[in-house]
């Protein structure tokens, strides 16, 4: 999740102009899509109201789709924290700063069950409606039903097909590829090609080799995330919470990547951070690892050095710099070579 501080801030050019958004949350009044320069779109299905949000440069007709995937926080795709009178917290699922976007994509985003576009964080209040629907399918579902719906009713039979997943998005991104035939291009980033079980417990032997912990504990450790895996297994569709999401999440999205992955033929672009702390790369290469057993010659891999889950750099002076924008840049200029 990026984070943004403002105070009364109006942004130029390619940056999302957040003045009004800001000027609303002064006057009392809770900002909606178009004070970011969002359009919202509304797809009244049988399970629920699916809410996308569609962004492009101005002055520009867009001739190409981007969908963006972004990673598990339960979150409005923009939520808001009030620090002082004339100043906030603007956090969001997705960017402020678009100057990585070529004019002629038509950049959307999809809204998670019980969330829309903008609120204030509540990070401690999920609605009911997510915990229910949450899962890989429904994401999946969200996101094929919005890029039909765009290619039917605002941007009819785009030159691309666009799709990028980080995190969570990852293997959203995979699944959706190998369910809509209609994406050209295929983006992933900062997960890995197995289960989330598998990473949790590489993050464990890592901890073991750098923090020379017991052995003993680690592998007790490892067994009970095995065991955890079979309660859920057993329960798909629970409700029950275990470690802070439903059974029905976590059983949904066991599912490796990596088995939708090999199905594709279309180009697809992996990027991953060295030092992610959230998704260990060593799990990352399982895929390149696959598609060279496999002789399929359709995956680019990318690993950027020195940075962490968000792309973030520490200098040996304490200095952070932020490498989204090289990754998302050199991201487009892949899709123009393929």
């Amino acid at each position: 999740m990026l984070a943004l501080f403002l105070a009364g801030m109006v942004a130029s050019g390619q940056k999302l102009n957040l003045g009004p958004a800001t000027e609303k949350l002064k006057a009392g009044h809770i900002p909606v899509a178009a004070d970011f320069g969002f359009r919202e779109y509304r797809i009244y299905d049988k399970a629920d109201t699916i809410l996308f949000y569609t962004y492009q440069h101005p002055a520009t007709t867009p001739t190409d789709l981007f969908l963006s995937l972004p990673g598990s926080d339960a979150e409005d795709i923009f939520t808001f924290h009030k620090e002082n009178d004339s100043s906030y917290w603007f956090n969001s699922l997705t960017d402020f700063d678009f100057s990585y976007l070529p004019a002629n994509y038509l950049f959307v985003i999809v809204a998670k069950p019980g969330f829309g576009f903008c609120g204030k964080s509540k990070r401690n209040t999920v609605p009911a409606k997510y915990w229910k629907l949450n899962s890989l399918e429904d994401r999946v579902y969200r996101a094929d039903k919005t890029i039909g719906y765009l290619r039917r009713h605002v941007l009819k039979n785009p030159q691309k097909t666009v799709v990028f997943g980080y995190s969570e998005g990852f293997y959203v991104a995979a699944k959706l590829a190998a369910v809509n035939k209609k994406i050209t291009h295929l983006g992933i980033g900062g997960g890995g090609g197995y289960t989330d079980f598998y990473d949790f417990i590489i993050m464990n032997q890592k901890a073991l080799l750098s923090e020379k912990l017991v052995q003993d504990s680690i592998i007790a450790d490892n067994n009970s995330i095995i065991s955890s895996l079979h309660r859920i297994i057993e329960n798909p569709a629970d409700s029950v919470f275990e470690s802070g999401y439903s059974n029905k999440r976590w059983a949904s999205f066991s599912e490796p990547p990596i088995f939708n992955l090999v199905k594709l033929d279309i180009p697809i672009y992996q990027v991953h951070a060295f030092n992610d702390d959230s998704a260990p790369v060593e799990t990352a290469y399982i895929v390149p690892i696959e598609f060279a057993r496999l002789k399929k010659n359709n995956l680019t891999f990318s690993v950027i050095p020195n940075t962490d889950h968000s792309f973030n750099e520490t200098t040996a002076s304490g200095k952070t710099i932020n490498h989204k924008y090289e990754v998302m840049t050199d991201f487009f200029k892949w899709v123009n070579m393929h």
